[in-house]
């Protein structure tokens, strides 16, 4: 479900008694020392019961990882998420800049729903999502690895936007050795300690 938060009124401050605890288990999803790394960085960022503001996250507190990550600002009259800051190593798999694009712009047709579907799960429930295994899939040479999304929410629970990491191990010759080899898993841990949900195709 797709939660639209409106301008008109103020919001209460953001009370996650168990975030913390949620984003803790995401660790049991997680391979790499990248993507655990940026987990600690964002879990000390945030604050009682609110998990981190745009604001808490400093680049340079991500500089061994800052290669792999990516920021994106959420607009939320129409529910978009635009990047704001894109690391070398994920600037380099497109051909075209990312920096103040919206992510619905560059989604193959074939990947719109299931991409933004987590993506904004992260911003809007809010939640950790989690992809693991294949990686761009509707690319001509798929990647395997995993992938880590964390909400950024203001104190006043205005949701800011993402934090994100892709660690790509390994680069497949081909989309159909790609699904052959290895699956991918979407894992979506919301902050309220509602259901976790996964999905795996």
């Amino acid at each position: 479900m797709r939660v639209i938060f409106s301008t008109s009124e103020p919001l209460s401050p953001p009370n996650y008694p168990r975030w913390r605890e949620i984003a803790e288990g995401a660790r049991s999803y997680l391979s790499s020392r990248e993507a655990q790394t940026l987990l600690d960085t964002w879990l000390a960022a945030g604050s009682g019961g609110c998990p981190p503001a745009r604001g808490d996250i400093l680049p340079e507190s991500m500089a061994r990882i800052l290669s792999d990550i990516w920021l994106m600002n959420y607009e939320p009259q129409g529910a978009r998420l635009r990047y704001r800051l894109v690391g070398e190593n994920i600037r380099a798999r497109y051909d075209f800049p990312l920096v103040g694009k919206c992510i619905d712009e560059i989604l193959a047709p074939e990947a719109r729903d299931r991409v933004l579907g987590y993506f904004r799960a992260c911003v809007e429930q809010p939640a950790v999502s989690i992809v693991a295994g294949r990686l761009y899939h509707e690319w001509e040479r798929p990647g395997y690895g995993e992938r880590l999304l964390l909400p950024l929410i203001a104190r006043d629970g205005t949701p800011e936007g993402l934090v994100g990491i892709t660690i790509c191990r390994q680069t497949f010759p081909s989309r159909p050795v790609a699904e052959i080899r290895a699956k991918r898993v979407t894992s979506i841990l919301p902050l309220d300690g509602s259901p976790a949900s996964e999905d795996a195709s």
